[in-house]
């Protein structure tokens, strides 16, 4: 018994450290999101920082633990498009503008699908939480995204 506990809070803490089963350089870092009303939530968030990150991104993950996500820097900003191509599980892509406010949430539910969810005009981040966090947090246009050693 005491095992099984043992492995249970090492698995949770490689669970929270590792947020979405990447290894490697990608580790979990702090993100916060300040809604219009003054509410703080708190992600761990991957940072997709190259390209073969970002065209990798979250295909082919089975689950991911709640406020957990990966993000996509763009910098220069520019207009993001984004797939659900080999994507197992639904998201809410939130588009960043540049200063750190967010342009838009787009919930995407159709997994494995080619079809693009576009930004309105050029952005400097993208962040993929699990789909339907945005909403159950009231996170939406105009909240602001802050992440230390991120330049949004």
């Amino acid at each position: 018994m005491i095992h099984r506990f043992i492995f249970s809070l090492v698995f949770g803490a490689f669970l929270w450290l590792s947020p979405i089963g990447l290894t490697g350089a990608q580790a979990a870092s702090a993100l916060e999101i300040q809604t219009l009303d003054g509410t703080v939530h708190k992600f761990r968030v991957t940072v997709a920082k190259s390209p073969a990150e970002q065209a990798q991104g979250l295909m082919h993950v089975s689950h991911m633990a709640p406020r957990t996500g990966m993000l996509f820097p763009m910098q220069p900003p520019r207009r993001a498009q984004f797939w659900m191509r080999n994507t197992l599980i639904p998201l809410d892509m939130i588009f960043i503008l540049p200063g750190g406010r967010i342009e838009q949430v787009v919930t995407r539910r159709d997994t494995k699908s080619d079809i693009s969810s576009r930004s309105f005009g050029k952005v400097s981040a993208v962040l993929e939480l699990n789909a339907g966090e945005a909403k159950a947090l009231n996170i939406g246009i105009g909240d602001l995204v802050k992440m230390n050693g991120v330049s949004f």
